[in-house]
């Protein structure tokens, strides 16, 4: 198999290969202090040397419970190869690990290095991946909770730009985040992917003459939508089975499209089926806080629209204030009927909001 080929890693400028390299991750994972993101990192390099073709991911849970599937390792192997012609990757660039290993995003960062031979430099996932960074790094994965903060700390911005290529992924980013990269020189994608596709099968140019309007599929990628209006993918290089996704989307050519949310967050609120992704986008604009848009079960309307905001409460003049601005960009069947405040919002391990457990937390709210 062309994966046992790829059994070598360049780990912070060190060169380890074959049983050196898989004596220097027992070493690690012997050690008693070791935390948890290094006991998933050199367990996955120990599963990636092992003599089976397939890889066990664990899901995000961000629409669900998480669960474990399998993968293929050459449809990962083709999955970085993929990534490289789309970023120009050259062996001997510094990759920066910022991201879990316990899932797909953090696996293909580690995967990418060995196929392409990239030195990786790997931290501790944290809101800031590049608060302690001391090296330039050539290409980095990120979510947009990391780059939120990174853009907010003036150190770290700068080293941000440094970065030749960044891919942004795992949740919908803020327009202001796109505004302000759009002023950088290196260039920044948003990452549209799942564990099942062995995480991004389109890209989308977020700033530079060549910026996107639409993500564009990788080399490879056939994409269609349902009759529910869903995005089909068909991408044999890097899944056995035609994939039909639960995200709504709007075809622009036959690479090129947008997501418009999810099939399964759709709220039917007085016989209208609204989309929360559509409504968050257009709440931005006026809020600053981390929001979401979810429902409770309404006997005259079905499902009752509510805003989520993770904040203190507000004073009222502050709350009449927001009325007024969200009844200004908002459509009337869209206007929440319910403002509430809750602190801290739960993530999930990719740094998304978790729209579920946000949902429970509120109706607990509600009958206490």
């Amino acid at each position: 198999m062309s994966y046992q080929k790829y059994n070598k890693l360049i780990l912070d400028g060190r060169l380890l290969q074959g049983v050196e390299l898989e004596t220097y991750c027992f070493s690690i994972l012997n050690q008693p202090l070791i935390k948890d993101w290094e006991k998933y990192l050199f367990g996955f390099i120990l599963e990636w040397l092992n003599e089976k073709d397939e890889i066990q991911v664990k899901t995000s849970g961000s629409t669900g419970k998480p669960k474990s599937i399998l993968l293929k390792k050459q449809h990962m192997i083709n999955s970085a190869e993929a990534t490289a012609l789309a970023l120009n990757l050259k062996t001997g660039q510094i990759a920066l690990l910022a991201l879990s290993a316990e899932y797909i995003a953090g696996k293909m960062m580690v995967v990418r290095a060995m196929v392409l031979g990239l030195n990786l430099i790997a931290v501790e996932p944290s809101r800031n991946p590049l608060e302690n960074l001391k090296k330039d790094i050539d290409f980095t994965a990120l979510v947009p909770l990391q780059l939120s903060n990174i853009l907010e700390s003036k150190k770290t911005l700068n080293q941000l730009q440094k970065i030749k290529n960044v891919i942004i992924g795992g949740g919908t980013l803020d327009e202001k985040f796109i505004k302000e990269i759009a002023k950088f020189s290196n260039d920044f994608y948003a990452s549209y992917g799942m564990t099942e596709t062995c995480t991004h099968i389109a890209l989308r140019k977020l700033n530079g003459e060549d910026q996107d309007l639409y993500f564009k599929t990788l080399p490879g990628v056939k994409i269609s939508t349902d009759h529910r209006s869903c995005l089909v993918i068909d991408a044999p290089h890097l899944s056995d089975n035609l994939l039909i996704t639960n995200d709504l989307a709007t075809l622009y050519s036959e690479s090129e499209f947008l997501i418009k949310g999810r099939f399964d967050n759709i709220i039917t609120s007085g016989g209208i089926k609204i989309s929360p992704e559509v409504v968050e986008d257009k709440l931005r604009k006026i809020i600053k806080e981390n929001f979401l848009i979810t429902s409770i079960v309404d006997s005259k309307l079905g499902e009752k629209i509510i805003l989520l905001i993770e904040s203190d409460q507000s004073n009222l003049n502050a709350l009449y204030e927001l009325w007024a601005l969200i009844e200004s960009v908002l459509s009337p069947f869209e206007i929440p009927k319910q403002i509430d405040f809750i602190k801290p919002f739960n993530y999930t391990a990719s740094g998304k909001i978790d729209r579920l457990t946000m949902k429970k937390i509120f109706r607990e709210k509600l009958n206490n």
